[in-house]
């Protein structure tokens, strides 16, 4: 019927983004199934329904929008850095690295754009200033096709070749409708992503993603990965002679927004400093900064660090004091879910008020009830897609980091955490379940949306976009999957809220 719906991980309703009410007709409709358990009495997950009596008509109406409320857009500076884009006005002429392509009109405009898998952030910028002038956030339109994550989005265009490039690019175009510039006087467009986001929006055939050894096209061909089309052959409504670029891909999962965090977290700069830049997130990247070089890997988390995105109604703060429990929740109405700082504060309040043991065990029977519709169950802590075992990926993709160059935690000197998830998680709670490394808090510097900051540095300075595309050739991959004892580690010795040692 072309009505969209948030369908979520793998349309197994996990996340409980498509949650529907049954106005009539609920007698047409198949039981209920396991994902739907603690639901309202009409509601239903949209994923999980089918009718199966068709004398019936059946309406619903949406409980949730399924909206992003929380988008983050912006992070904090770490330092300067020389304005010099590659567009500049000369005289009454814009030029590109020299040569004229346009008469000037009001201004010289770039776009930043960080696509990630479930929302987008457009920076409009002025290249004559530096200033931001404009930013749109919005979820990405990709995700109400087919999910959430890289790996459905990955099979999705392997059947419908071109169909989510096409979608993101009309929405794209829609927002430039909306900026308060003439869309011709756009003259340049830096985008990052993970290594999947960025292919789709380059039109790229992202297969190659999908399966061993998990790398881009532009990757397997043994070239430079970096991305450089002209405007209109993307479909983008700017100057005719506006290009579009894409920093290189760090490696297999870890893609250009990784290069873009490490790059506005001054990973690249000539210091002595040791530091890790840590973005945790369905599809976790890891660098590290080390005395002689810089080493990254990726840990898929998987969806259990987030039961639910920051929709209204989300839980995304909880305690419990003198064995009380309190919450709040976005937009400061009932609760409908969790979100991913919300669970991080459940587990480290279990862990403090001794109702959790180290393994993840509950002390007082197997659901830890918040609300008579919100529950912790067991599976949900220690299940094969439970917390514990995303908790997991990213505790060893830091350690295995450390490891590689015989590194401890107490020799760090700062962590970044960037990204949506790593700003609004309690890192008090975090340290205490083993989610980032147990080291004084002046340490750890919660960076914002540090992936958009480094695509406006790109936009901004020719030096700062040679910086990322020379740091990219001297960064190893560790594939974690390769580590001796990797599946033991991970099921085993990594599954404990535990500090890092």
């Amino acid at each position: 019927m072309g009505v969209p719906i948030n369908i979520g991980y793998g349309r197994l309703g996990i996340r409980k983004e498509c949650r529907i009410k049954v106005e009539e007709g609920s007698e047409a409709l198949n039981k209920r199934t396991k994902a739907e358990k603690g639901l309202g009495k009409e509601e239903r997950l949209a994923s999980q329904v089918v009718t199966e009596n068709g004398e019936h008509d059946v309406y619903v109406s949406f409980v949730q929008s399924g909206f992003i409320t929380n988008i983050l857009t912006h992070a904090s500076k770490t330092r300067e850095f020389f304005l010099n884009p590659l567009i500049q006005k000369k005289g009454n002429k814009v030029c590109s690295k020299g040569n004229e392509i346009d008469d000037y009109r009001n201004g010289v405009f770039g776009i930043a754009a960080d696509i990630g898998t479930t929302t987008v952030v457009l920076h409009l910028m002025d290249l004559e200033k530096g200033d931001i002038i404009h930013t749109s956030a919005f979820e990405n339109p990709q995700k109400r096709i087919d999910g959430g994550n890289v790996i459905s989005r990955i099979l999705f265009d392997g059947k419908n070749p071109g169909k989510l490039h096409n979608i993101l690019t009309k929405k794209i175009n829609e927002e430039i409708k909306k900026m308060p510039v003439d869309s011709r006087e756009i003259y340049d467009f830096v985008v990052v992503g993970n290594s999947t986001m960025r292919d789709l929006f380059f039109g790229l055939d992202v297969q190659s993603l999908g399966v061993s050894p998990y790398q881009s096209i532009t990757e397997r061909e043994k070239g430079r990965t970096f991305m450089r089309v002209k405007a209109p052959e993307l479909g983008l409504r700017l100057n005719k002679s506006a290009e579009v670029y894409g920093p290189p891909l760090i490696g297999s999962h870890i893609g250009s927004d990784a290069l873009a965090v490490s790059l506005s977290c001054g990973i690249f700069d000539d210091t002595e400093e040791i530091a890790m830049c840590i973005d945790i997130g369905t599809n976790g990247e890891i660098v590290l900064k080390y005395e002689k070089g810089i080493i990254a890997t990726s840990c898929a988390a998987g969806p259990a660090l987030e039961p639910m995105p920051a929709l209204s109604g989300a839980i995304d703060r909880f305690s419990i004091k003198g064995g009380k429990i309190s919450w709040q929740t976005i937009g400061d109405i009932e609760p409908i879910g969790i979100c991913g700082s919300g669970i991080i504060d459940v587990m480290g309040e279990l862990r403090k008020n001794n109702m959790m043991d180290e393994d993840g065990y509950l002390k007082n029977g197997k659901v830890f009830k918040i609300t008579d519709n919100i529950q912790i169950t067991q599976t949900d802590i220690k299940g094969t897609k439970g917390f514990l075992f995303g908790k997991a990926a990213i505790s060893l993709g830091i350690k295995a980091l450390l490891e590689e160059k015989n590194l401890t935690t107490a020799e760090l000197d700062k962590v970044y955490i960037a990204g949506s998830f790593g700003t609004y998680i309690d890192i008090e709670n975090a340290r205490i379940i083993g989610l980032v490394p147990d080291i004084p808090s002046e340490k750890i510097i919660q960076v914002g949306n540090a992936a958009a900051l480094g695509a406006q540095e790109i936009l901004l300075s020719s030096e700062m976009r040679k910086t990322a595309e020379n740091a990219v050739n001297k960064i190893e991959h560790i594939g974690l999957e390769l580590l001796p004892n990797y599946g033991e580690r991970l099921m085993l010795i990594e599954q404990k809220f535990k500090k890092f040692c």
